[in-house]
């Protein structure tokens, strides 16, 4: 098990228990406890975590957002379902905006090679995750990065985005309401940043998990009626389905 998979299943026994000492910590994943006590001083750094005498209690959740390489290991596998669906909606000569949500990161790894596509994102990691494909055209928002995302953000990015008009946009999202009628997130100028790209995309892709059908988040994005399609994976009720495709909003699911 790799260090951040370790951190991530450290915060989730933390979820559990609420606090916990480093001996438990150490057999749990059996490693030594100099190791869980360097886990538990990067958890703590990332305000994740307060550590106590021999151990550590969990910070309440909401307060703070997970860091990124801790988002893109959490429902890893679904997310890549997610992504593999929603590649196969890129076509060839197809212009394609993309946020900086694990999910996107997810779709982006799955584009065919073979495309040759103009690509506009606000996220370090595609641009990166992109740049040795010479078929793709790839354009960075550029703006203030935001380090928990690796995403940037602000007037800057925003301004570039409203330069274009793309094909399609592919966002993902912290919390969905369907009986409100709105997707929200957690972080302001993400939120800002999403609206501005709703409004420069011909289509609007949601890339989702089922989960995030039962969470909140504070800033609203924008209203169900303004996403095309919503790609999320098998695990979403019925009658959420349902109550998605009588709004007009189209899904796909994906799975293996």
């Amino acid at each position: 098990m790799i260090s951040e998979e370790r951190r991530l299943k450290i915060l989730e026994v933390l979820d559990e228990k609420r606090t916990v000492t480093v001996k438990e910590l150490s057999g749990i994943f059996g490693v030594s406890e100099d190791t869980i006590r360097q886990d538990l001083k990067t958890l703590e750094e990332q305000r994740l975590l307060r550590r106590i005498y021999g151990g550590a209690t969990r910070i309440k959740r909401g307060v703070v957002e997970l860091p990124f390489t801790l988002r893109e290991i959490t429902n890893r596998e679904t997310k890549e379902l997610i992504g593999k669906k929603a590649a196969k909606l890129i076509e060839d000569g197809d212009s394609v905006v993309f946020d900086a949500s694990t999910t996107a990161l997810q779709v982006a790894r799955n584009i065919s090679p073979g495309l040759q596509i103009t690509i506009l994102t606000s996220s370090l990691d595609i641009c990166i995750n992109l740049a040795q494909n010479r078929n793709f055209n790839i354009i960075s928002t550029g703006g203030t990065l935001h380090p928990p995302s690796f995403s940037f953000v602000g007037p800057q990015a925003e301004n570039a985005v409203r330069n274009y008009h793309a094909d399609k946009l592919f966002i993902g999202t912290k919390a969905i309401s369907v009986d409100k009628g709105y997707i929200a997130d957690a972080f302001e100028l993400e939120a800002h940043l999403k609206k501005v790209m709703i409004e420069s995309a011909q289509e609007v892709i949601l890339v989702a998990e089922s989960r995030k059908f039962e969470e909140v988040a504070f800033f609203r994005v924008c209203k169900l009626d303004c996403i095309s399609k919503i790609v999320t994976d098998g695990n979403i009720n019925e009658e959420t389905l349902m109550a998605l495709r009588d709004l007009g909003v189209e899904v796909l699911i994906g799975n293996g």
